[in-house]
């Protein structure tokens, strides 16, 4: 196992110094072997895959620029995954529009821990993604940032150029508004909304 880890990560030197030295094959090797991880992550802060395309593109383009500031004894897709995150921001942020979907609220964050998780069974993950898309496009942008990427309110505030308890307040709805598509009363409405006998 120690031989197959070593060897994996001369491999993975071996790439990042011809990426360095601009060699386009070893660039186009990078880039599909790190594909899916990227699109994935983009996909996510998207409402489609062109848009995620985009953002991929955008963050590979990043990712090559600062390759030389990556430490390889840190993980490759940890460092990649928050490049990425911080451009689809910086797009985000750019286009001003996210402001009109932006609710301002004196949120108490006192009560909410910033350890605080949430726990999702893979076999929930394709549900969540799909009533994600129907989310305030802040709210959604907050979720990912908070509960999968890691990030803490305070960060995520700084990012967006928000309150913390705006930030709070908007992870606070997008959980909500997951429990009430997760729970049976939910799941059980017929098309009308009203609840089935």
């Amino acid at each position: 196992m120690h031989f197959l880890l070593k060897h994996l990560n001369q491999d993975l030197s071996k790439i990042i110094r011809k990426c360095l030295k601009r060699d386009r094959k070893a660039q186009y090797e990078f880039y599909k072997e790190h594909f899916a991880y990227l699109l994935s992550i983009c996909l996510r802060y998207t409402n489609n895959r062109e848009d995620a395309m985009s953002m991929l593109n955008l963050s590979f383009a990043r990712i090559m620029l600062n390759l030389k500031k990556y430490d390889q004894a840190k993980p490759l897709n940890a460092w990649m995954r928050r490049i990425t995150v911080n451009c689809i921001i910086d797009e985000f942020r750019k286009t001003h529009s996210y402001r009109e979907h932006v609710i301002e609220v004196d949120f108490d964050t006192s009560n909410h821990s910033a350890q605080e998780e949430v726990e999702i069974g893979n076999n929930l993950i394709e549900l969540i993604q799909k009533k994600l898309e129907d989310l305030n496009p802040i709210t959604k942008r907050i979720f990912n940032l908070y509960a999968i990427d890691g990030y803490k309110h305070r960060e995520i505030a700084e990012m967006l150029q928000i309150s913390e308890g705006t930030s709070a307040w908007h992870y606070s709805e997008a959980k909500k508004c997951l429990r009430e598509y997760l729970s049976p009363e939910y799941s059980n409405r017929d098309k009308n909304g009203k609840a089935s006998a």
